[in-house]
This record gives C-alpha cells, sequence and structure tokens, in this order.
C-alpha cells in the first residue's frame, strides 16, 4: 500500500440521480419511483423499433430490461402495470438545473461540477462547518449527504445516491459501487479503506475508467483485477499505456489529486464533427445529396462559432445492414475556410467520387486540422467581393438562428424529401424534447 499520509484530504460528494429519466416520469405521474414498472423508450424511426432508455428500478429487476432492450425485449402480452412512455428530454434537462440549483445552496460555484445529466460532484470541504452539527468528520459527511437528499426529494421527489471520499476517484468509486446498491443509497470509501474496498471490486468494468477494451489491454498485460492493478509497476503501465496507465494505477490505490474549485486550462479542439443515422434506408443519391448539404452546413456553422477555419474534410457514408456494398471513409485537404458554400462543394465532391449507388443509412461529416482565427482569408482565384458577401451571409445567417432559432431561416431544400435538418432542430440528444408526454403511455 502506497503512504497516504502526504494526500490531500478533501470532502467530495458524486451525487446520481437514481434511474434519472424514469424517475422523472414517475414523479411526473404521481407514481412512486423505486416501486413503479416504468420504461423511458425511444420511438425514432432510426432505432428501427424502439430503444430502452431508461427504466425504473422495478422494471428492470422484474422484467430484466436493461439500457439496450428493444421493444421485443419486453414481457408480451404487456402488464397493465407497466408503463412505456416517450423521452421528454426538455423536461430533464429543466430538472437536472433544479437540482444543480438544490446544491448551489450548499456549495458555492467552483466547488460544484456538473459531470452529467444525472450526476454531480460537490467539494463540501467549506459546507460542512455551515450545515452539519459537531460530530466526527464521518459523521458529518454523512449527515450534509442525508441533508440534501431529504432537500431533493421534497423539492423534485426524486432520490438521491450520494458517494463520499477523501477525493473525487473515492467518492465516484463508493457511488458506483456501494451507494447506488444500499438501502440508504449513502456510501462512504476513505483512504484508510481502500484495500478493503477497491481491490475488493469484482468485474474490472466496474471500475472508473476500465470499459471493455481496456480490461482486454490490461488482461493481455497479465493484470486480472484492481488488486493487480493497484500492486502493478507503474512505470510498466505508463510504457504500455501512455499517461492513462498511471492515472490507473493511482485510481486503483485511491489516489486522485483532482481539485475542482481550480478549472483545467482549456483545450482547444482538434475536429469538429456531426454523424446521423438516417431514419430509413436512403436510395435515391438525390436524397442522400441533400443530408450531405445539411450537415456540411451545421458543422461549418460550428466551426465559425468557435472561430477558426478548416484544412481538411472527411465524409463518412454507412451502408444499410442488407446493403451488399460497402461504405466508405474518406478526407482531403482544402484550402483553409468555413464558407458554408465552399465546404458543401468538397463534402458532395467526395460523396460523387466514391458513391456507388449503396443504400446509406449513416452520414457522417469532419472538419479537422482547424486553424483558429476569424480573419478572412481570400482565394486568388475568386471574385474578392462575392467571397466578403459570402462571408457576411453566413454570419448574419449564423445570427438570425442563435437568436430565433433554427427554423428561423432554412434553405429551401431543406423542405425536399429527405431533407433531415428541420427535424433534427427539434431533437435534444438524439431524442424528442417531449412537448407532449402523459398521454403517450
Amino acid at each position: 500500500m502506497l503512504d497516504y499520509s502526504k494526500e490531500p484530504v478533501n470532502d467530495y460528494f458524486v451525487i446520481d440521480m437514481k434511474s434519472f429519466y424514469s424517475s422523472v416520469e414517475c414523479v411526473e405521474r404521481n407514481l412512486d419511483p423505486l416501486t413503479a414498472e416504468l420504461v423511458v423508450m425511444s420511438r425514432a424511426d432510426n432505432t428501427g423499433s424502439g430503444l430502452t432508455l431508461a427504466a425504473s428500478p422495478t422494471a428492470k429487476s422484474k422484467y430484466g430490461i436493461t439500457n439496450i432492450s428493444r421493444p421485443r425485449d419486453l414481457p408480451y402480452p404487456l402488464p397493465k402495470e407497466l408503463h412505456i412512455v416517450p423521452p421528454r428530454m426538455n423536461l430533464y434537462i429543466k430538472k437536472n438545473m433544479e437540482i444543480n440549483s438544490i446544491f448551489r445552496q450548499y456549495v458555492a460555484d467552483e466547488d460544484l461540477l456538473i459531470y452529467s445529466i444525472d450526476e454531480s460532484i460537490l467539494k463540501v470541504t467549506k459546507s460542512l462547518n455551515l450545515f452539519t452539527t459537531p460530530g466526527t468528520r464521518s459523521e458529518r459527511r454523512k449527515q450534509l449527504a442525508r441533508q440534501i437528499q431529504l432537500h431533493v426529494y421534497r423539492q423534485t421527489g426524486l432520490i438521491a445516491t450520494v458517494g463520499i471520499g477523501d477525493n473525487p476517484v473515492l467518492a465516484k468509486l463508493s457511488l458506483d459501487n456501494e451507494a447506488k446498491h444500499n438501502k440508504g443509497f449513502i456510501a462512504e470509501w476513505t483512504y484508510q479503506n481502500v484495500p478493503e474496498k477497491i481491490w475488493a471490486i469484482k468485474e474490472m468494468t466496474d471500475f472508473w475508467g476500465i470499459g471493455s477494451r481496456m480490461k482486454k489491454r490490461l488482461n493481455h498485460m497479465g493484470i486480472l483485477s484492481i488488486k493487480d492493478l493497484a500492486n502493478w509497476d507503474p512505470y510498466a503501465l505508463k510504457r504500455q499505456l501512455g499517461v492513462i496507465g498511471l492515472q490507473l494505477y493511482f485510481h486503483a490505490n485511491g489516489i486522485d489529486r483532482t481539485d475542482i474549485a481550480e478549472p483545467p486550462e482549456p483545450t482547444k479542439e482538434k475536429s469538429y464533427g456531426n454523424s446521423q443515422v438516417l431514419p430509413k434506408d436512403y436510395t435515391r443519391k438525390e436524397e442522400v445529396e441533400i443530408v450531405v448539404k445539411e450537415m456540411a452546413e451545421q458543422v461549418a456553422a460550428r466551426i465559425r462559432q468557435h472561430k477558426c477555419k478548416t484544412g481538411c474534410v472527411r465524409l463518412y457514408i454507412g451502408t444499410s445492414i442488407l446493403e451488399t456494398k460497402s461504405g466508405f471513409s474518406h478526407q482531403m485537404k482544402i484550402p483553409l475556410t468555413d464558407n458554408t458554400k465552399e465546404l458543401q462543394y468538397y463534402c458532395l465532391y467526395l460523396f460523387n467520387k466514391y458513391y456507388d449507388g449503396q443504400e446509406v443509412r449513416n452520414v457522417g461529416i469532419t472538419y479537422s486540422k482547424l486553424v483558429y482565427t476569424d480573419s478572412l482569408q481570400l482565394d486568388l482565384f475568386s471574385d474578392p467581393q462575392q467571397q466578403i458577401n459570402e462571408e457576411k451571409l453566413d454570419k448574419i445567417i449564423d445570427k438570425i438562428r442563435q437568436k430565433y432559432g433554427f427554423t428561423a431561416i432554412v434553405h429551401a431544400s431543406s423542405k425536399l424529401e429527405g431533407a433531415r435538418s428541420i427535424t433534427r432542430s427539434t431533437l435534444v440528444g438524439g431524442h424528442p424534447g417531449g412537448n407532449g408526454g402523459l398521454n403517450n403511455d
């Protein structure tokens, strides 16, 4: 075991909203999130027949439903008690904002890190003296955790699960491996119980940062458990896995010197892109071209927003599952630009060069080799005034859409059959924002 005497000891909570999407839907229907049988299922055409986004704890345990279940995996005939509801992403975002506003009543903004739509990290070291009564450090931590749990439940009806630790990784691991499974939904891990807690994690993929691919790499090295990882040669891990190897080594020993109150230096993206699964197999070339043009425009707007220009365009075309011809992915170097028309031209050039009549189901566009500048680079072979006018037009369209929404100004081609941009502008995270809901059981 490493010497923890010089490691910083802070007070961190990682708070997860239990079965967030399904719990929100239960509360909206005056159902108990823990006992109700409810599944949030996307019915978007591009998922084939729908995909489970979330299920209540009872639905999971009673019917074996997971977050990758399809309608065919549901019990048949459907029990009357089982509610199947569509996602309402805008509602979930609104609830997330409400929950984090509760957290801000206990910590300063710099001590709150919103990790995902249903999970936040709180540094409560300064808060313990303000919101708890005298006791041991552990008692005061749990006292504050219960207080926040109760506050969230009374205001929203949702159940908060709290992992407590001396640092973020200990709090996160205690959340995932203990708090989510015990009766009070609170667990605390410290440096002192690293061997009995962290090293006892049975499945390596239950460890923060280890997925199935990383597990295979570690197994290939001879690392078969978290205990093996914690006691491995850190220099060998760095040689094999780079910086991530060292990070995994320290995390396996419960060490994480991250301070969320100290924001990391901003980094510039190396590329911007977008991809989508089409709602059906596109068999007509003209329909695919419309989608390519729309996506080229959308990603062009993104790079303009970030004040950069691209020197490389990549187009990905994925085919139907029944298509015998393969899809393709090709890129080309181009003169630096953020001009929508030019980028549409290059993307269509790649499409027409490599397209061979395939039935298309996936389209992706990426712009890379970015240069961060908002100055206009004139092309000597084009009319300078036309280039200036096109730049002004792009910026005007961007401003209108930012202020009034994407559909405030659209190209006529986006009204044609096969176009996707108008429909996609109503989605949140690829799913319906939710304009209805309660009558969609």
